[in-house]
């Protein structure tokens, strides 16, 4: 049955000719996007000449999937991180979670507090460590936490062919988060460590300290390579055999909210590291990249932290589709402090719904054959190619890091990015869209606050939340930071600039007193004047501004505002404008993080006076 057969053949022409109607004679170059690596990405995909996949799943390069079957038990391993710093309640955290759906462990032992083989047995107390496999995350102990795993699987009797889990060790993780030394020698010991071990992987890949601090898609991977070939090389030099030291490691890539982007991520990386083991003269099999995948911390909020479920969904819905072997979804509060037992519940659930609901795992390479998804993983795992290169010429990624070239490279991204989140180009919903100032609070105990000296922790809604908890901290002491709407005409004529001029205040915790709109200067000037705020902006319709802004503002500046923006382009008549006292302008593409720091400070909040 051909459902399409009555309609004509679609037409790459006719669909540029309808854009371009709709876009009213503007260009189509609107519509395409540029990614923090510099990859353009057009409104369509309709070339069929793009290459196809490359491979076949489970044969090199390995984009389409490390597995030929898929996920032959039709599923993924859900693993779930802990980083309780109270032994008894983590303990209670990691048994719910695997009484409930999750089927393995990451422990952060920085901030566990894990220093001991006791530490870390009253952490999985009751855990049966044949059947649950228990991950480290990288650890400024080094191989200290490597060791406490294995001490407790003999304490407990596990036998060495039924443990599971990975060792965790990966000091260039540790060096980049800290500012300190790598600890390269842990790298030949956490291998030898781990050989009597037939299912536990030694090292540890970890990209999320690049992404947290944020690295772009192509960074992320061209580190992860130059990490993994660092430890390639110490491995040689100790007389491993290269199919070994590649089954050693297990990569770790951070997936925010781009879920084309985070498939296409995952799918580079395997191409790209296959490309390297190759070239070192592994084997086929120990080419395939064992991938986790776990939700960005970057993307996550505090403030409207409801809509980071929304969020993590996505990255986990791209860790799925994307082929990870296993996948951590944080909780929705994550970025307040320690979760409790909802927040984890949620954190389980979003897997086993698509999982078991949504069947993501019966499916090989779903995004496979799509034009935008084959495309933008080619573009992306060139640049990612690139950029390993020029590690690689640098001396290496442990050079790099100890010379500043890492920091500084992803310190070029992250300022780029942070242009973009400041001018809402990309908006964060809750935060820099769409807030609300009324919220309640989310309240969780801190989490362990490790001083560290490496790369930071950029998450991308700070600056907006810093604004927010200022204004907060004002209506605490009595008065919440307000800017009076002077509505100009009927609702009609004034109604979007008022509401797009509420939403751009209150995303700096400012409460806009609104109205029905004034019909002269003196009706708006003494209405602001009654309502005690400080602030205006003069909303309403171009045509009403040519007739009545000017003498607005020039009335509202007699009345005692100490700032007046306007709601809109000024075009011509900014100059005009700005004599008759309008000191401000907001409308899209704005600056919208500048204008509202401006505003507090003339407010006088956040320490300024």
């Amino acid at each position: 049955m051909a459902l399409g057969a009555d309609f004509p053949a679609p037409d790459h022409d006719a669909w540029i000719e309808l854009a371009t109607k709709a876009l009213k004679g503007g260009s189509l170059d609107k519509l395409t996007t540029v990614t923090a690596e510099g990859i353009e990405i057009p409104p369509l995909y309709t070339d069929p000449g793009i290459a196809d996949p490359a491979g076949l799943p489970g044969e090199a390069p390995f984009t389409r999937g490390a597995m030929a079957a898929g996920r032959a038990d039709l599923s993924w391993d859900i693993r779930q991180l802990h980083a309780d710093p109270n032994a008894a309640q983590a303990n209670t955290s990691v048994l719910n979670d695997l009484e409930r759906g999750a089927t393995s462990l990451l422990l952060d032992l920085d901030k566990l507090g894990v220093e001991s083989v006791d530490d870390l047995g009253a952490v999985l107390d009751g855990v049966l460590l044949d059947l649950a496999g228990v991950h480290l995350r990288s650890s400024v102990n080094g191989i200290a936490g490597a060791h406490a795993l294995t001490d407790l699987w003999v304490k407990q009797d596990v036998a060495s062919s039924a443990a599971l889990g990975g060792l965790g060790v990966d000091p260039l993780a540790v060096a980049a988060r800290t500012g300190s030394a790598p600890a390269l020698d842990d790298v030949v010991a956490a291998v030898k460590l781990a050989a009597s071990y037939p299912h536990v992987r030694a090292l540890a890949v970890d990209a999320t300290p690049y992404a947290d601090a944020g690295a772009s898609d192509a960074q992320e991977i061209a580190y992860s390579l130059a990490t993994a070939v660092e430890y390639l090389r110490l491995l040689d030099v100790d007389g491993v055999s290269i199919d070994d030291a590649c089954s050693a490691m297990t990569f770790t890539y951070s997936l925010g909210a781009d879920q084309f982007a985070g498939v296409a991520k995952l799918r580079a990386a395997r191409t790209c590291w296959a490309r390297v083991a190759e070239a070192s003269g592994a084997s086929a099999a120990a080419a395939a990249q064992d991938q986790h995948a776990i939700s960005a911390s970057a993307m996550l909020t505090t403030r409207d932290p409801w809509v980071n479920l929304l969020r993590v969904t996505v990255a986990c819905f791209a860790a799925a589709v994307g082929g990870a072997q296993s996948i951590t979804t944080q909780p929705f509060d994550s970025a307040i402090g320690v979760s409790d037992e909802f927040a984890r519940r949620i954190a389980r659930n979003t897997q086993l719904l698509l999982l078991e609901e949504s069947n993501l795992a019966r499916v090989v390479d779903p995004a496979g054959g799509s034009w935008f998804v084959e495309e933008l993983t080619s573009e992306l795992g060139d640049k990612a190619w690139r950029q390993f290169q020029a590690i690689e010429a640098a001396g290496g990624m442990a050079a790099s890091l100890d010379a500043g070239l890492v920091a500084d490279q992803i310190a070029t991204v992250a300022d780029e990015r942070a242009i973009k989140v400041a001018k809402r180009k990309l908006g964060i919903t809750g935060v820099s869209e769409f807030p609300n100032i009324a919220e309640e609070p989310v309240v969780r105990q801190p989490s362990p606050d490790n001083d560290v000296a490496g790369l930071p922790l950029r998450r991308y809604a700070e600056p907006f939340e810093a604004l927010r908890q200022s204004a907060d901290d004002a209506a605490a002491a009595g008065q919440r930071p307000q800017v009076f709407l002077a509505n100009l005409g009927p609702v009609a004529d004034h109604t979007a600039r008022a509401s797009y001029a509420q939403n751009f205040f209150e995303v700096g915790g400012i409460e806009a007193i609104t109205n029905d709109g004034y019909e002269s200067a003196a009706a708006t000037a003494a209405a602001f004047q009654a309502s005690g705020a400080k602030v205006a902006a003069i909303c309403s319709s171009d045509a009403i501004y040519a007739d009545q802004a000017a003498a607005t503002a020039r009335a509202l500046v007699a009345a005692g505002a100490t700032h007046v923006v306007l709601a809109g382009r000024p075009g011509d008549a900014q100059a005009d404008y700005e004599a008759a006292g309008i000191s401000g302008f907001i409308h899209m593409g704005a600056d919208v993080l500048a204008a509202l720091q401006r505003t507090h400070d003339i407010l006088g909040i956040g320490g300024q006076q």
